[in-house]
Order: C-alpha cells, then structure tokens, then sequence
C-alpha cells in the first residue's frame, strides 16, 4: 500500500504549477543608461517604450556612478549595477499578459535619494501602485534610504488578459524613489488542469493501476 500511496502523491505533485516571471527586465539591466534615449551619462529619462518599461517622467540610473543623484553615499541593497526611479508626477508602466488565472504576486526593491543638496532634490517621496484602475498601495520613501523589499498581493487576473503594472509618483516637487528587482508572478487558483497535466495524471493513475493489480496477483 505504500508503494502505491507513494505512487499517488508524485503523479498530483507533479502537477503543481509553476510560478512564471511576467516582467521582462525587472532589475532595468537590459538598457546602458550611457546609451539610453535621454541618456545625460549615469542617467537617463527614456522617451517611450524601452528594454520593457515605458517612461512617463521616470527615469534609469546607475548605482554607482550617478553622483549628481546620491553624492559618493549611494543607498545600499540594490541588485546589479542599475535601478529605476519615480521622480515628481512621474510614471513607470509595464504592460504583461497573464500566463495562468490566479493571484497576481508582486515584488520589488524601493530606496531613495539622499537631501544632498539640502532642500529639493530629495527622496521623501510617495508612490502609488497600480493593476491598470485598480490601486493596489501607497508607499513612501524617505531621503537617504536604503534599498528594502516591498510585497503585494494583488487582484485576480485572468490567464490571456494584458494588464498595466503602473507606479506613480505622487510627489508635487522634484522628490526621487528608486525601484529595482520588480517582480509579477501568478499563484494559480482553481481551474481545469492543463494538457501536460492531464497527460501526467492519466499516466500516474496508469502507473497505480499496475501496481495495484501486480499486488492482487501476489496475493492470490
């Protein structure tokens, strides 16, 4: 029997769905802010749809080398080498189709820029997150942050539907958040199973079957 209740257990566990990335460059690493559209050398506001994003007023920089933003204190925590900001009024959109119908998980890095110049230009700002009309949160930064992780649990989402993934900067002054590793996923809820899972169960009940008649002949 435990061969069999085995047997049962992997042929449903393989079945269980993968989480898939829907955002494409989430870490802003596909584009060299050098040679980006609206690039300024370490900085740069692209015009438009580019590497994913579309900029409304936001921006690309680099971590390291972008001292007009953060002086010679970069924050702390970011990953790879660049990151996205929100400045002012601004927008950063990134459009996806959802691969599977379930919950939308999301994820992302949020720091800000230090009051170097003691007034404007600074980090204390606020931010809006958005599934096309549907706000999902409010965040806020404050100047000189380091970079923390931001979770959200979104609505449902339909698998075949495109959606907007939207942050928006609420700040009426030239306040500055940075975002970085943004990530969408799906956790998968009800639904008919897919094909490939449909082939796996049928072969698991097939493999159970087997075992359960080559029991019924060695008890005979």
């Amino acid at each position: 029997m435990t061969t069999i209740a085995v047997l049962a257990a992997a042929t449903f566990l393989g079945g269980t769905a993968h989480a898939a990335e829907l955002i494409v460059n989430g870490g802003f690493e596909d584009l060299d802010t050098y040679s980006a559209p609206g690039s300024h050398g370490s900085y740069a506001y692209p015009e438009g749809s580019v590497a994913g994003w579309t900029f409304y007023g936001a921006g690309l920089i680099n971590g390291t080398t972008a001292t007009p933003w953060f002086g010679y204190a970069a924050p702390q925590g970011f990953s790879g080498s660049q990151y996205g900001f929100v400045q002012g009024r601004g927008w950063l959109v990134q459009s996806f189709t959802a691969d599977v119908t379930g919950d939308l998980q999301l994820s992302w890095l949020e720091g800000s820029r230090p009051d170097i110049f003691g007034g404007g230009y600074k980090g204390d700002q606020s931010y809006e997150v958005w599934l096309g009309t549907t706000l999902l949160g409010t965040f806020s930064t404050l100047s000189g942050q380091d970079f923390i992780l931001r979770t959200l649990t979104g609505p449902s989402v339909t698998a075949g539907s495109s959606y907007n993934l939207i942050f928006h900067g609420l700040s009426a002054s030239d306040n500055t958040a940075f975002l970085d590793n943004v990530s969408a996923s799906i956790s998968p809820t009800g639904g008919v199973p897919e094909p490939a899972t449909w082939a796996m169960m049928i072969a698991g009940f097939g493999l159970v079957g087997a075992a359960m008649r080559r029991r019924t002949l060695a008890t005979a």
